[in-house]
């Protein structure tokens, strides 16, 4: 697998990360509204939406730099990432340690 391949994957990933922190901090501000912690959300969600914007970019550009003959060797990277990461969240840490002793 080509090293572009596996930069748009990767940052392909990164930006499916930065998205699900947004919505986090989205859902955090709207359960502060009102509460004395809510300028603390209001900023985390504003930083959130500017990773978003970035990871954006940087994924499009990765994508753009892959031939159209390896655009689905990048899908299925980024797919075996996504499965990767539900796996590892849910399984416990110490279990993951121990699988990687």
């Amino acid at each position: 697998m080509s090293r572009p391949v596996r930069r748009a994957a990767r940052l392909a990933y990164r930006l499916r990360s930065a998205d699900a922190k947004l919505d986090r901090a989205r859902l955090f501000l709207t359960e502060s509204t009102g509460q004395s912690d809510e300028k603390t959300y209001r900023r985390r969600a504003r930083v959130s939406e500017l990773q978003v914007r970035w990871a954006t970019i940087r994924a499009r550009r990765a994508l753009d730099r892959v031939p159209e003959r390896d655009r689905a060797d990048a899908d299925r990277r980024l797919q075996a990432l996504l499965r990767v990461d539900s796996i590892l969240t849910s399984t416990s840490p110490a279990a993951v340690r121990r699988f990687l002793r």
